[in-house]
């Protein structure tokens, strides 16, 4: 122990030293660490990938599951877990099946037909408002329509439609992206069955680092991170199809050219709260005028306020139920700073994190107004 502190001031200088070449080297090679990163997150991507598959499945699997555990017949009751894994990936096989069979060809159709008339469209655009400007010896937009044209021609002209097939491949590789993704499918598959164990090994991992309370406080925390996110996540995909599928009969019905891809619009962009119904609302409204004039433009808009009103106020609380717990206010903030902060991904993650955060404040709150009554 003396000899130990003899040398102590050494050895301490030695491992200061290394620690400044660590860092040196670091940063030196800071491009091929990167690259190193980089390399390792991409071979983890099936894991990645099967984790977010089984995270969004596992809500309908543990409804089904439990429904199976209820049931008075043995052969269901003892296999409720396999039932409820085989009874969503069936669903979602069929759903991507009749996607591809019968959505993705009207759709496609539509984005090709849009892409060639968009410039037509914008001139028809520029010269209805320059009329309604020179009728009324007004200048409320100083157009320049041969310049517009023509920048959107440019614009157009770097993204070749007819080499869709070739972007795709770029997107999802044949070779690469196809098999990642049916090993993503395959380890969901056993995240599931195997979600239990998971559970239990991290609540051991938990409770040999931290002591007993404090692990009891970190397993509840993230059971009500996990709970608020999942929930959130599932049901605005869910509510977000539901709008879908309503928004495109609806705009069929009423004879829009593009209806089905403003109804897949509506339903995709509904996702990120408030800000996204209103501008996909507004975007539709606008495609419609240009394309078919203004009665049936202000038949889409009110049919749209119709359809937004009952969403938000019936089809949205009821699936959500009590996940959007919060004040618009705080939401509308909350969109505003992830989407600047994060992009669309933190428009679309803030809700549930301010959820949580308005949740651990509460109980915070709350812990510490008990102590003050108590003392």
């Amino acid at each position: 122990m003396k000899k130990f502190e003899q040398y102590k001031k050494w050895i301490m200088a030695f491992v200061f030293s290394v620690a400044v070449i660590g860092v040196y080297k670091t940063f030196d090679n800071l491009y091929v660490i990167l690259e190193a990163i980089k390399a390792v997150l991409k071979s983890l991507s099936p894991f990645l990938i099967g984790f977010i598959i089984a995270y969004i499945l596992n809500i309908p699997a543990t409804k089904i599951e439990n429904a199976c555990l209820k049931s008075k017949k043995k052969f269901v009751s003892s296999k409720g877990k396999a039932i409820s894994i085989a009874s969503v990936y069936l669903l979602m096989v069929l759903i991507i099946y009749v996607s591809i069979r019968a959505i993705a060809p009207a759709l496609s159709r539509n984005i090709m037909d849009l892409y060639y008339n968009v410039p037509g469209y914008i001139e028809k655009a520029i010269a209805a408002i320059e009329t309604f400007q020179a009728e009324r010896d007004i200048v409320i937009f100083e157009l320049n329509a041969k310049g517009i044209t023509e920048a959107l021609n440019k614009m157009l002209g770097k993204f070749d439609i007819t080499e869709f097939s070739k972007y795709a491949k770029g997107v999802v590789d044949v070779t690469s992206g196809v098999i990642r993704v049916f090993i993503g499918i395959v380890v969901s598959v056993y995240m599931l069955i195997d979600k239990e164990k998971i559970k239990n090994s991290l609540k051991r991992v938990a409770n040999i680092l931290l002591k007993k309370e404090k692990a009891e406080k970190l397993i509840n925390g993230v059971k009500t991170i996990n709970n608020v996110f999942s929930k959130y996540l599932f049901c605005i995909i869910i509510d977000a199809a539901l709008v879908a599928v309503v928004a495109t009969i609806v705009l069929m019905l009423l004879k829009v050219k593009y209806a089905i891809i403003l109804g897949v619009m509506l339903g995709v962009l509904n996702i990120i709260p408030y800000f996204g119904a209103i501008f996909a609302a507004t975007i539709s409204v606008i495609i419609t005028l240009i394309t078919g004039g203004f009665f049936q433009a202000l038949w889409v808009a009110i049919s749209l306020i119709v359809l937004q009103q009952i969403d938000g106020n019936f089809i949205g609380p009821k699936i959500m139920g009590e996940v959007l717990d919060a004040s618009p206010l705080w939401i509308i903030l909350a969109v505003t700073l992830g989407g600047g902060i994060f992009g669309v991904a933190g428009m679309v993650l803030s809700v549930p994190v301010l959820v949580t955060v308005k949740m651990a404040v509460t109980q915070f709150i709350n812990e510490k107004e008990m102590k003050q009554s108590d003392d």
